[in-house]
């Protein structure tokens, strides 16, 4: 009917309002609500598949391809199937001749459009990749955390990931297998999560990470019992608008790039790492050498000079959390400082409730300089939403200044994008940025 039509396109209008603004779950409720008003409305059909795309796990080939989870499905197994899929839902991405009536959909079309495409490569590349190599379970002697590596390590002095200490690989039984329709992880992904304070439990890693391993050793076994107690666990909600795992996905990993990685304190990504080597896939590798601080050789220190050091084998992406900006000064060294436009954290001394360490967090207005130093307006958080920081506006006082001397105030880089606002935006004026959740303390992380 005309006015069911005239109804759907103020809703495509308001989806195009909010894909402008950086509110994609809004953007999709109102395309499903414009297909339902008028079936025949291509853009309302593109829109909602577009949107459909962008919002899945990115991480995950056949969620991004809006696959069943089902097992029995033809589409679980059959490549055919999986491939005619792939081309339904490529022309359902494409836009019609109105396009240019909506510019903001158009362009999710196309995102949505890109991602299908490396899903669908990604999903040939693990068809086409030979089995994993058998592997066996361990426990640290040390930290009591369950670990899997190669088999061909049993009976090797391994390497924790989580404690550094060495301990010899010697077989325990694996974790229960996830119950059906319940996410479990196993105790090293739990460390892991609880490190990175990404408390997403519809995310699973397949394995955890094994890092290094020396010469075979026939010392003495010590006691094992690993352990189960994870009341300390921090769950973290999803992000506001931007989508920051999108950024740290197995292939996104090339050689010669530095990553930063989270550490196993207070699980803040201070460590730094050159990759050497990345192979994506299935069973994700990566070869990476430690940078360590110039001259006391120490990790976790996030400005300065680093030499490349020690090398360690990674085979999840869960430890990482951002590629690192910075300068290549020789063959294997490098220079870390906060670059113009980044968020950085700053000391703050402690929660007095949890004894936690709190932050500051700055963006900086300038790179830095040896002379005048760098710099920086402080960030504070926008009540309502998640993680959502705006410039804190103080007169004379709305710009500091780091000097040389000041440079260990600073505690670690954080993600961050800002955020485009439309007409009917929610957030205030001025500038406005979203940070990684994973590096913020579990304090900040509430609407």
């Amino acid at each position: 009917m005309p006015g069911d039509a005239s109804t759907a396109a103020e809703a495509l209008a308001q989806a195009e309002a909010d894909l402008s603004a950086g509110r994609l779950r809004a953007a999709q409720r109102q395309a499903r609500r414009a297909a339902r008003l008028d079936p025949d409305s291509a853009a309302a059909s593109v829109l909602l598949a577009a949107t459909s795309v962008l919002l899945a796990d990115a991480g995950c080939p056949r969620a991004t391809l809006l696959l069943p989870e089902d097992p029995k499905s033809s589409l679980a197994s059959d490549p055919d199937a999986v491939r005619r899929h792939y081309k339904s839902l490529s022309r359902s991405l494409r836009p019609d001749d109105g396009a240019s009536s909506y510019p903001a959909a158009a362009a999710a079309a196309q995102e949505a459009l890109r991602r299908a495409a490396d899903a669908y490569a990604a999903l040939k590349e693990e068809r086409d990749a030979p089995p994993p190599p058998p592997t066996f379970w361990t426990a640290c002697a040390g930290c009591r955390l369950l670990h899997e590596f190669d088999r061909q390590y049993v009976g090797f002095r391994l390497t924790c990931p989580s404690c550094r200490r060495t301990f010899l690989g010697s077989e325990v039984p694996p974790p229960p297998p996830p119950k059906k329709h319940k996410a479990e992880k196993t105790l090293a992904e739990m460390q892991l999560q609880l490190a990175k304070r990404r408390g997403k439990d519809h995310k699973v890693p397949q394995s955890s990470s094994s890092d290094e391993y020396d010469e075979p050793a026939e010392s003495e076994v010590q006691e094992e019992d690993p352990v189960s107690d994870h009341s300390g666990q921090m769950t973290v909600e999803d992000s506001d608008f931007y989508n920051f795992d999108a950024d740290r996905v197995e292939k996104c990993f090339k050689r010669g790039q530095v990553w930063a990685l989270y550490g196993d304190d207070d699980g803040m990504p201070r460590h730094y790492a050159l990759v050497e080597m990345a192979s994506p896939g299935r069973q994700f590798r990566a070869q990476i050498r430690w940078l360590e601080h110039q001259p006391d050789g120490k990790e976790g220190k996030p400005c300065g000079s680093f030499k490349v050091g020690r090398e360690a084998m990674v085979s999840s992406v869960n430890v990482f959390s951002h590629l690192v900006a910075c300068e290549r000064v020789a063959r294997e060294k490098y220079r870390v400082y906060p670059k113009k436009g980044s968020v950085w954290a700053l000391h703050a001394g402690e929660y007095a409730d949890t004894g936690r360490p709190k932050y500051d967090f700055v963006v900086f207005l300038s790179g830095y300089s040896n002379v005048h130093g760098i710099s920086f307006g402080y960030l504070d958080k926008v009540e309502g939403f998640r993680s959502i920081f705006t410039r804190r506006e103080i007169g004379v006082h709305a710009i500091q200044y780091l000097r040389e001397g000041d440079v260990g105030m600073l505690s670690h880089q954080t993600p961050a994008k800002k955020v485009s606002k439309g007409e009917s935006s929610a957030l205030p004026p001025g500038d406005c940025w979203e940070l990684d959740p994973a590096s913020l303390p579990a304090e900040l992380l509430h609407a």
